[in-house]
């Protein structure tokens, strides 16, 4: 028997909602449903199968993209230090081909 915590009704143990007030009663069990499986069988082992191959890739263009960038900001920062500007105008060109023609 299941006691109703609201209103203290008894009901039958099959009985999910309380019958006098309609409570969800707590406590109400169901049998596993019985499809043969055998629920004793050891789990099988996880197996890591990597990271999947679209992600793999918009990482990796990331990654060459900010390689860009950090080349570009190593080429403004020399200019700046030696005060000298012609070297970014090829290194931006440069930049931008590689860009335009891997597609990143």
């Amino acid at each position: 028997m299941i006691t109703c915590t609201k209103c203290g009704t008894k009901s039958s143990d099959d009985t999910l909602a309380c019958p006098k007030c309609g409570n969800k009663l707590q406590s109400s069990r169901r049998a596993a449903p019985d499809n043969g499986a055998r629920t004793d069988a050891p789990l099988e082992p996880f197996r890591h199968h990597g990271v999947p191959g679209d992600l793999m890739r918009s990482l990796k263009r990331m990654l060459e993209a900010w390689a860009y960038v950090l080349i570009l900001a190593g080429v403004a920062a020399s200019c700046i230090v030696y005060r000298i500007w012609w070297p970014l105008y090829p290194a931006v060109a440069f930049i931008a081909l590689l860009l335009w023609l891997r597609k990143v």
